[in-house]
């Protein structure tokens, strides 16, 4: 990571990064949590509008306990918060966001896009997979049931979760299916994964976490002899050290010639893999308790987060952004007054951002030329940005049939395309662009 030049211009990054490492060393610190939390907020705060379906989820997840955090201070006239009472305070909000991800995730699905085999972010997401390890069948037969299996799959790990006889089988369904999107090559998808990961603990009752602390425990206990055993010079252990160093080195150059991305097939392997081995092993463990009711909130003033991360995903049906709320690689379009969902009408956009779009005819801006040439059109909200930031010498488009042109030698202070939207509204609104033809294609 400190290799990254993201890592060298961007202060946040490192010490998000050196919060993370203090918070693994000590994960009982709520201290470290709080310190870890509002570091990752605050930098997706900045990062706003452009945030990944994770990211900005997680950032809704840290804010919820720091929510929980507050409200117990303020119940218990404390900072002194049991640290067991926040977990149980913030884990059923924490839960109900997670439920409405995958809701979000199968209802953006259900349109006319992502049945078709010839657009279908499923279809696509197989067949790239395929090219790059090339051992599922690549027949149309089967790329049209993974259309159907990737809905099934996504909505019965939500439903699994809600009952406690089912919750462990929805838990390992979710495991396996996300370990495996995560070796698509299209994307790093074990960003994602990794964050579903994580709230799966939630779900979980103290048999996991009991089962986790006795491998940790005897982890230490294994090492702290095998360390003695091994630094007793002798010919074996020498030729076994040797050995060891000349079989990484190789399987270091190995992975350098198979894999392009060795953290996907080293890193995520190891880390999910394990994880996965460790949670089907506790799946037998009997006699722990439940952490209490899965969905029961302290206060319903806590659920305002909840809300939050609902109304974020009902944003495309509102007229509102279309990215960053939950529609990832769904084929989804509602924009331009039409729509592909088999549910959703148009007339339940309130707000009219996504009726009020542009076509380009010609621009000196390369990237806006090539929108135009592949009848990629823009919201004109999203448009305006572009302009704004990127300053084009000159553009013709038409925005909702009106003919214009812009040349910025000539522009006054007035004309639409350099004016700003309200900063709030630039900070969490963001646009997608769509196609004026045809099926709308996989997209972000």
């Amino acid at each position: 990571m400190a290799n990254k030049n993201a890592f060298t211009v961007n202060l946040t990054f490192f010490l998000l990064t050196s919060a993370a490492i203090a918070l693994i060393a000590k994960p009982s610190s709520v201290v470290r949590l709080l310190v870890f939390i509002s570091l990752q907020t605050y930098q997706a705060a900045t990062d706003l509008p452009g945030l990944s379906n994770h990211w900005i989820l997680t950032a809704f997840v840290n804010l919820t306990i720091v929510h929980a955090f507050v409200y117990l201070i303020i119940k218990r006239r404390s900072f002194f918060i049991d640290k067991a009472e926040l977990l149980d305070t913030f884990a059923p909000l924490v839960k109900l966001e997670l439920m409405a991800l995958y809701f979000f995730a199968v209802f953006h699905k259900l349109n006319a896009g992502f049945f078709d085999t010839e657009a279908s972010c499923a279809v696509r997401f197989l067949v790239i997979q395929n090219n790059y390890y090339n051992f599922l069948p690549s027949g149309g037969t089967f790329l049209a049931f993974n259309i159907y299996l990737t809905l099934l799959i996504e909505t019965l790990i939500p439903v699994l979760l809600c009952f406690r006889r089912t919750r462990y089988f929805g838990i390992l369904l979710g495991l396996v299916f996300h370990c495996a999107l995560a070796y698509n090559p299209l994307n790093g998808f074990y960003d994602f994964s990794s964050m579903v990961f994580a709230l799966y603990f939630l779900f979980t009752s103290n048999s996991f976490s009991h089962k986790i602390h006795t491998y940790y425990t005897r982890f230490i206990r294994r090492k702290g002899a095998l360390k003695r055993q091994l630094l007793q010079f002798n010919v074996i252990n020498f030729a076994l050290f040797s050995v060891t160093i000349v079989l990484g080195l190789l399987a270091i150059n190995y992975y350098n010639r198979a894999f392009e991305d060795y953290f996907r097939h080293v890193v995520w392997t190891g880390f999910s893999v394990t994880f996965i081995i460790v949670f089907m092993l506790s799946m037998g463990t009997k006699g722990s308790s439940e952490r209490g009711k899965p969905f029961a909130y302290a206060h319903y003033s806590l659920l305002f987060f909840p809300v939050i991360v609902f109304l974020n995903g009902l944003s495309p049906y509102l007229g509102l952004k279309t990215e960053s709320s939950y529609a990832m690689f769904s084929n989804l379009r509602t924009e331009g007054g039409v729509t592909n969902h088999f549910i959703v009408p148009v007339s339940t956009q309130v707000f009219d951002y996504q009726k009020d779009v542009v076509e380009i005819v010609s621009s000196s801006d390369p990237y806006l030329q090539e929108m135009g040439q592949e009848n990629k059109m823009l919201v004109f909200f999203q448009f305006r940005r572009y302009v704004v930031k990127n300053k084009p010498e000159s553009i013709t488009y038409i925005r909702n049939g009106e003919l214009k042109t812009f040349e910025r030698s000539k522009a006054t202070v007035d004309d639409e395309l350099l004016q700003k939207a309200w900063y709030p509204l630039e900070k969490v609104m963001q646009f997608r662009y769509f196609y004026k033809y045809g099926v709308q294609a996989c997209l972000h």
